[in-house]
């Protein structure tokens, strides 16, 4: 049988859990709509690119994936349907940072990446 002082801990540890995991409910539905694999390119395909958004511990992280291989995006926010990341490759042999924003519509992006040379819109569907 358990203790009145065991009974106690039990229900606070109930209490907390039960507070918690609304939270992290709501995270998740938040962040619903960008969750999981989108293939994007530039306009005419010159580049193509895999963009994987995750919760990891409750926060949102990203990879990017393109011809120079995959990377943890930095600076990654989704707020209103829009998505805004920084991704560092190596071009060459030199180092290379693209901005990236889109809008998330459904299952389609639609933005553009910016870099040192330029800019160049880009598009993508997310993977069923």
């Amino acid at each position: 049988m358990l203790k009145k002082h065991h009974l106690g801990h039990l229900a606070i540890v109930c209490l907390i859990f039960a507070l918690t995991l609304p939270a992290a409910f709501a995270k998740a539905q938040e962040y619903d709509a960008l969750l999981g694999v989108w293939d994007a390119e530039t306009d005419g395909a010159q580049y193509t690119f895999v963009f994987t958004f995750k919760l990891e511990d409750g926060k949102l992280a990203g990879t990017f994936e393109g011809q120079s291989g995959e990377v943890e995006m930095q600076n990654l926010t989704y707020e209103d349907n829009k998505v805004t990341f920084t991704v560092e490759i190596d071009a060459g042999g030199q180092g290379m940072v693209i901005d990236f924003m889109a809008t998330i519509e459904g299952e389609n992006l639609e933005g553009e990446l910016a870099m040192e040379f330029g800019e160049a819109p880009i598009t993508g569907t997310k993977r069923k």
